[in-house]
């Protein structure tokens, strides 16, 4: 799988800190150097807006004023070729939203428009070495079940020496 991220100049995304610790002990530096200062998360939509306007962030923040909260959970690690990810048990709810996001920026498809199917999923690591791969995804789900809460969305922008958060999006209440 392509890295669409590491390029992305935005990032619409729910964080999960529960999966924080996993992540940051499992991410791949030289891999996952285009990561830095973006915790756990699953990508809604990326690659998004190259320079976010506050136009932007309130059709933003009025769009997930309108989504329910919702339980998240991960008990299963998968691969992409490439990519170690944690596979959240909530995916229709996400892909859900995606495509909602997708609808309302046409011009943004989710992963770049490189893939048919939107697959929710919270990366781990990036690595091509099998052996690597095995250990990670031995030691990720060693670390599962995770449980965590999808109470809101947030905006990432790239810049040179990582991420960085420009607004947090508060769900509706729900789980």
């Amino acid at each position: 799988m392509i890295d669409f991220m590491s390029s992305s100049p935005s990032a619409i995304v729910i964080t999960v800190p529960e999966a924080d610790e996993v992540v940051d002990r499992l991410r791949t530096p030289a891999k996952d150097a285009g990561w830095r200062r973006m915790p756990a998360h699953i990508t809604l939509l990326g690659p998004f807006v190259p320079d976010p306007d506050p136009g932007v962030v309130e059709e933003l923040r009025f769009f997930f004023s309108k989504v329910d909260g919702f339980a998240l959970s991960f008990s299963e690690v998968r691969e992409f070729p490439g990519v170690v990810w944690l596979a959240p048990e909530q995916s229709d709810e996400l892909r859900n939203l995606t495509e909602a996001l997708v609808r309302r920026w046409p011009d943004f498809p989710a992963y770049g428009g490189e893939f048919d199917e939107i697959t929710p999923h919270l990366t781990v690591a990036h690595t091509d070495d099998p052996a690597r791969a095995s250990g990670v995804r031995e030691a990720a789900q060693a670390a599962l079940p995770i449980k965590a809460s999808a109470a809101e969305a947030s905006l990432w922008l790239r810049e040179p020496e990582g991420w960085r958060k420009l607004a947090d999006f508060p769900f509706a209440e729900g789980d």
